[in-house]
């Protein structure tokens, strides 16, 4: 018990030290402006035919009432800029006899970035509170936010002071501590924290011809369940400017992760080559190729943007965590998708993103699009992932299509995931191919009421086990805006896909009618 207090302590005092420090933030007059909280309620009446998302044969209909007070609080002050978003959903039933459901659950989305000491200390935290799926073979969020199965109450906060320095035209160095912290109350995944330090110094404005970098971090984690591990990064890198709008890049460095394997690698020297090429304000190109430990390496960034489209396609591979992935989500995100589509009607960064806020609220629109499933695992993960997604704007209709591919290769042992997956399924994270597509459509009526549609398909396998899962979802709404701080809604949608036992399916359709509401 004594070694536990210890662990926690430093993390208790760094908790302190936060709103300590954002207090005294506040209490500046120059972080006095700009706020704006809004309370929100939501009203939501649904009859489903599968409440549980439980396997057919003994599937329970019900009708759920749900009520979630909430607000959002913005500030766009000089030297502090935040956002929160905080939901409370509380869930009823006709009959309280059903099992596999929960009849609370919160959601929040915040960060902040401070200006401490201007030009010198700056400060960045964030925190997340939602449901994330345990499985990648089991029932997913398709709307049904009151079902238990595959699911599990995630925690996540993280602080990051750093110190930044320009010496004139020529260079900037920053130096940046982050600690962070997850939680997810599941048993046999370990709830963990870790602590980064990390150092760059990059050339500035005086190196056109011929750019240069060069980084170090060093990240050590502590977990509950899986052996202490930490990371280490050393690297260099160079620009140089063949054009007005087209560069050769090159990096080089030494990776080491520690953690237990099965004898493979888990370090060594690493080169990458490469281009960024920028034709216009509209167009981009970033690609490069290389080695690193694990073998060959490959990055693509794609985007081009007309007046009414809007084009991306990234691949990336990385060795990475479940942790990780539930700091830094990798979905593709509806608004970035927006914003980018509007960014020739309303070129003002701060006007497009109240309007794209507006018109995601209005519409119905999900946060985000198809993306593989961050599946829980104590294990070092080498993820391959491509995603592709195009969105279409005119006058009256939006359509935004999406689709991705991604490979996760366990690295570390597989007995830190025996109390997860338990010994008969002790492979089937081992190693995990994902594949789908989603399409989001709306149109505009009038100026008040819309129609979306959505469909997502996914599927997943186990190269290791051969088990595979499927999971679909078919959404279709109408929407109507009866003043500007009421809005209303009535959804139907049918999802299917299988259990996370795999020995069955399930299949739930629903029908809901809902009121929005802003103060």
């Amino acid at each position: 018990m004594t070694t536990t207090m210890a662990k926690r302590a430093p993390a208790a005092r760094r908790a302190v030290v936060v709103p300590a420090a954002l207090a005294a933030l506040l209490a500046a007059p120059g972080a006095r402006a700009d706020w704006k909280f809004t309370p929100t309620l939501d009203l939501r009446e649904t009859y489903t035919d599968n409440v549980a998302l439980s396997r057919d044969e003994i599937a329970k209909s019900r009708l759920v009432t749900e009520l979630t007070p909430g607000f959002t609080l913005l500030n766009r002050g000089p030297r502090l800029k935040l956002s929160a978003n905080y939901q409370l959903h509380y869930y009823a039933f006709d009959d309280d006899g059903v099992e596999g459901v929960r009849h609370a659950q919160s959601q929040l989305r915040a960060g902040a970035k401070a200006t401490l000491i201007d030009d010198l200390l700056f400060l960045d935290t964030d925190g997340a509170i939602g449901q994330q799926p345990v499985s990648a073979f089991g029932p997913q969020a398709n709307g049904n936010g009151y079902a238990t199965a595959n699911r599990a109450n995630v925690k996540t906060w993280r602080v990051s002071p750093y110190l930044l320095h320009r010496f004139g035209s020529s260079a900037t160095a920053a130096v940046r501590y982050t600690h962070d912290s997850v939680d997810a109350g599941r048993i046999g995944f370990g709830d963990s924290s870790s602590d980064v330090l990390s150092m760059n110094l990059n050339s500035g404005r005086s190196f056109r011809r011929v750019g240069w970098g060069l980084q170090y971090s060093h990240q050590r984690v502590d977990d509950s369940i899986a052996p202490e591990s930490s990371i280490k990064m050393v690297s260099a890198n160079a620009r140089y400017r063949v054009g007005e709008d087209f560069n050769l890049t090159a990096s080089a460095g030494y990776d080491e992760y520690d953690y237990q394997s099965e004898g493979e690698a888990t370090k060594g020297r690493f080169w990458q080559g490469g281009i960024e090429w920028t034709p216009s304000s509209r167009t981009s190109l970033v690609a490069g190729a290389g080695k690193r430990y694990y073998g060959n390496t490959y990055n693509l960034q794609a985007l081009h943007r007309s007046r009414r489209s809007v084009w991306s396609i990234n691949y990336s591979d990385s060795v990475t965590t479940t942790r990780s992935q539930l700091l830094l989500p990798a979905t593709i995100d509806t608004a970035s998708m927006l914003d980018r589509l509007f960014t020739a009607q309303i070129p003002d960064p701060l006007a497009r993103a109240q309007a794209v806020e507006a018109y995601i609220r209005a519409t119905g629109l999900p946060a985000s699009l198809a993306d593989s499933i961050n599946y829980f695992s104590n294990r070092f993960i080498l993820q391959k992932q491509l995603q592709a997604s195009v969105a279409f704007n005119t006058a009256r209709t939006t359509l935004i299509l999406s689709a991705f591919d991604s490979r996760r290769e366990g690295l570390s042992l597989i007995q830190t995931d025996s109390l997860l997956t338990g010994p008969a399924s002790a492979r089937l994270n081992d190693d995990t191919t994902q594949r789908g597509a989603s399409a989001l459509w709306n149109m505009r009526l009038t100026s008040r009421s819309g129609i979306n549609a959505s469909w997502t398909n996914a599927r997943v396998l186990s190269r290791a086990t051969g088990l595979s899962s499927k999971n679909a979802a078919l959404r279709l709404a109408v929407t109507r805006q009866f003043s500007p701080k009421v809005r209303g809604a009535f959804e139907a949608r049918r999802v299917s896909g299988t259990t996370t036992d795999q020995v069955a399916s399930y299949r739930e359709n629903a029908v809901t009618a809902s009121l929005s509401l802003q103060f």
